[in-house]
């Protein structure tokens, strides 16, 4: 008998949770994500070496609300605050070492992030859920733009006998706007009837795109680049994503 009422109080508690993520439900939480990329072009071969490397990083912090249309499967937004630094530096180097140049260029940017998505659970026990996200991410920030070029000459020992800073640029106002669409693969843990912990590691697809208008500080000219990539499982990407929900 004992067994009897041991085994439904635990299939009691096990429906109880997986009742959360049923129809009619909301889920109120905050959302954090980081994200870290780099890439790096390199050539060695007389009679120079050429390295071109990018360094970017961002980040999102943001409210979100989430409603359950059909059992597990919910709809929802994010609105918050996201920022992101960009670093792109190039060196060209003479083989033997007679000159060196250096170019450097860094944007650091911040603003608001707007991103609907849908959510799909797919329970594994009690307490954990895996889950698929498809999302549509819209940034729209503010920031400044500075870089310069560098020439360094060197004797025949291999010693620098002069360095020139030259074309120093900044700060000159930024302004972006970024959209990505993208699915993420993550897992939801309940360690109670309410609350949920959840983590993403980033996108198994994405299309993104970027586009900044750079104003100069001194003439006032603006430019304009603009950027697309699609991108499977990108192992030069580390993104991370955490939240924590209240189900109601």
């Amino acid at each position: 008998m004992k067994k009897i009422l041991l085994v439904a109080g635990l299939l009691f508690c096990s429906q109880t949770i997986f009742a959360q993520l049923e129809k009619g439900m909301f889920a109120i939480g905050l959302t954090s994500a980081f994200t870290s990329n780099k890439t790096v072009n390199e050539t060695n071969s007389s009679p120079a070496h050429y390295n071109d490397t990018r360094t970017y990083k961002s980040y999102n912090l943001a409210p979100t609300l989430s409603y359950f249309l059909t059992n597990r499967f919910a709809v929802g937004l994010s609105v918050g605050y996201a920022g992101y630094k960009d670093i792109h530096e190039n060196t060209n180097t003479d083989i033997p070492l007679t000159q060196k140049s250096y170019f450097y260029d860094e944007t650091t940017s911040n603003g608001t992030n707007v991103s609907p998505f849908i959510k799909y659970y797919f329970p594994l026990s009690d307490h954990f859920n895996f889950l698929l996200k498809a999302g549509f991410s819209n940034t729209f920030s503010t920031g400044k733009t500075s870089g310069y070029e560098e020439l360094t000459n060197y004797d025949g020992a291999g010693n620098a006998t002069s360095v020139t800073r030259s074309n120093e640029y900044g700060p000159n106002k930024t302004k972006t706007m970024d959209m990505t669409t993208g699915i993420s693969p993550g897992v939801l843990f309940m360690p109670g009837k309410k609350i949920g912990l959840e983590f993403s590691l980033g996108n198994v697809i994405a299309y993104s795109s970027r586009t900044s208008k750079t104003t100069d500080n001194a003439t006032g000219n603006t430019t304009k680049a603009t950027t697309t990539g699609l991108q499977f499982f990108n192992f030069n990407t580390i993104s991370i994503g955490t939240g924590i929900y209240y189900f109601f």
